[in-house]
């Protein structure tokens, strides 16, 4: 389980829990002050009925083993034309760099997503909260020709074994180049990043929330041959009115990701938003 603190205006007490069971979230539930706003995303335990709870929700995300190792993920992805992708990616990786984690990543996470978020309408990403995310959170950033191309930021559960997708951008509505280029760097970068966390020890690779097998961004994210598993978000508090304000705040900005325009399957970037924004809060 992951937490991660935020004191707002100096009076609310707000946690986001990762990945948190049914009795630890119960536990927490128990234990909250006047003050207190936590909410607690991708538990894999149901979480319906617990003490000052304001809402629950039940959703779906894709999950790819990656204690299967390389071979057998390479081989279970869905679409040929994924395969297709990467290895037409591995043609160019002479061109390629890829940086994780360090401050140059973050310098160039932020300057290609904050580029890419206000086109996709979705609010941008705070240099502060880096700092929030250090312990468990890294940017991965792909350089094509020496020029940052394609981010993502993960967030790691080691004691869990997971590795979660939280926001994913890229410079492809820039130029037609850009455009095409990221078609398979994007996918090359999961894949990559899928080598890696397996080589680390880490059993699952999730994609960060799916909607229907429709959407075309659900459909990028599954054609990683990855399974869809139920997973549950819950917002608790030790007052109502004041995590019901919150979440008013919260869905607003989550309906405002909701009309970004479509992402095409084939150099999708995807977002937690596509399925429930974690980080506007």
């Amino acid at each position: 389980m992951l937490t991660f603190h935020r004191n707002v205006a100096g009076l609310l007490h707000y946690r986001k829990v990762w990945f948190a069971g049914r009795a630890a979230a119960l536990e927490i539930a128990h234990s909250l002050q006047a003050n207190d706003v936590v909410r607690c995303f991708g538990a894999s335990e149901d979480l319906a009925g617990l003490p000052h709870a304001v809402m629950h929700r039940q959703l779906r995300t894709s999950w790819v083993d990656l204690a299967a190792g390389p071979e057998n993920i390479l081989a279970g992805m869905k679409r040929k034309s994924c395969r297709y992708e990467i290895r037409r990616a591995e043609k160019m990786l002479d061109q390629v760099a890829i940086e994780t984690g360090s401050a140059q990543a973050q310098r160039d996470f932020l300057a290609v997503y904050n580029d890419f978020a206000p086109r996709k309408r979705l609010p941008k990403f705070r240099a502060a909260w880096f700092q929030e995310y250090s312990v468990h959170a890294e940017p991965v950033v792909l350089y094509f020709q020496g020029q940052p191309l394609c981010c993502h930021l993960l967030l790691r559960d080691a004691q869990r074994g997971i590795v979660r997708l939280l926001h994913s951008g890229s410079r492809r509505l820039l130029t037609p180049e850009d455009a095409a280029a990221c078609g398979a760097l994007n996918r090359y970068l999961h894949w990559h990043e899928m080598q890696r966390y397996h080589r680390e020890g880490f059993a699952v690779f999730d994609f960060g929330g799916i909607r229907g097998q429709d959407d075309l961004i659900s459909r990028f994210k599954l054609s990683f041959g990855g399974a869809i598993v139920s997973e549950h978000y819950a917002l608790l508090s030790g007052t109502a009115w004041l995590a019901r304000l919150g979440n008013f705040i919260y869905e607003r900005l989550r309906s405002r990701a909701s009309f970004s325009k479509t992402i095409e399957p084939r150099g999708a970037d995807s977002s937690s938003a596509a399925a429930l924004s974690h980080e506007r809060i």
